[in-house]
């Protein structure tokens, strides 16, 4: 709740300083909830894991810091990094992306479409090994 707050904050002091068409008002109300989308996947994904491995604390931690290199602007890494947070572990596609769109113009079907796409491609496969961990689901309990 907290960070939902500050984001609504920082969106309602910066919404001024930004040029809007109603392309860009309809493809924020649509990016938004796609990128919640996408973040909750990723979510789903790293809590699927316990299934197998019983103790997902680590693997999560590692994900997640994978979400702090997205907070930064992604030119900053290397070519490996770049596509790893964009494609494999696509935190880049929840913010990065999104804001350059938003914020410089920028390729608004790689940026936008892109995310739409990614974010569905994800929670299905989200949802895939969801079902499988159900499968494999063994109780760690007596």
């Amino acid at each position: 709740l907290g960070e939902l707050l500050v984001g609504v904050l920082l969106l309602l002091m910066t919404i001024t300083s930004l040029t809007w068409t109603w392309a860009k008002v309809f493809l924020f109300l649509i990016s938004s909830p796609f990128a919640t989308l996408l973040y909750t996947s990723i979510k789903i994904v790293t809590a699927s894991i316990a299934f197998w491995t019983k103790q997902s604390g680590a693997i999560i931690y590692i994900f997640y810091m994978f979400n702090d290199f997205a907070k930064y602007p992604i030119a900053i890494y290397q070519s490996f990094l770049r596509w790893l947070i964009s494609f494999i572990i696509p935190f880049a596609f929840t913010a990065y992306y999104p804001a350059s769109y938003f914020l410089k113009d920028k390729d608004g079907l790689f940026n936008i479409g892109g995310l739409i796409l990614i974010s569905l491609i994800f929670f299905t496969l989200s949802l895939k090994l969801w079902n499988k961990g159900l499968d494999a689901y063994e109780s760690a309990g007596s």
